[in-house]
């Protein structure tokens, strides 16, 4: 007979294993942080995190005048638009691992955020 202790080991073992082999939860591979005025300060942001590719985004809680990048992996690059359907004929901005985080990126004259969509390699 197999002891509750061996069993309870046992268990544990392969709950280990196999979270190991299928993680609950995957990594952030970007993230920025969207603001309504052009200064990107105050606790007023709109942050956005993810993981992979997304579509087109318009569910922004506000239009936003400026952004800050906080992190995004290589491989992947978010394109910002000036309208709420992605429309590339409105394109405004793309951030990449190759743009400086955390500096303020403001959207210009009379232009806005209203939508985004990121893509992973």
């Amino acid at each position: 007979m197999v002891s509750t202790l061996r069993l309870c080991l046992l268990a544990v073992t392969l709950f280990f294993n196999f979270s190991s082999a299928f993680p609950l939860s995957r990594e952030v591979q970007w993230s920025f942080t969207l603001f309504p005025s052009p200064s990107c300060n105050g606790t007023i942001g709109d942050p956005h995190v993810g993981s992979g590719s997304t579509g087109c985004r318009a569910d922004l809680h506000s239009v936003a005048s400026a952004y800050t990048l906080n992190s995004v992996a290589g491989g992947c690059r978010i394109e910002l638009f000036d309208n709420t359907m992605c429309d590339q004929n409105e394109f405004s901005d793309v951030a990449s691992q190759a743009n400086a985080t955390q500096t303020c990126r403001i959207a210009g004259t009379r232009r806005r955020y209203g939508s985004y969509q990121v893509t992973c390699a």
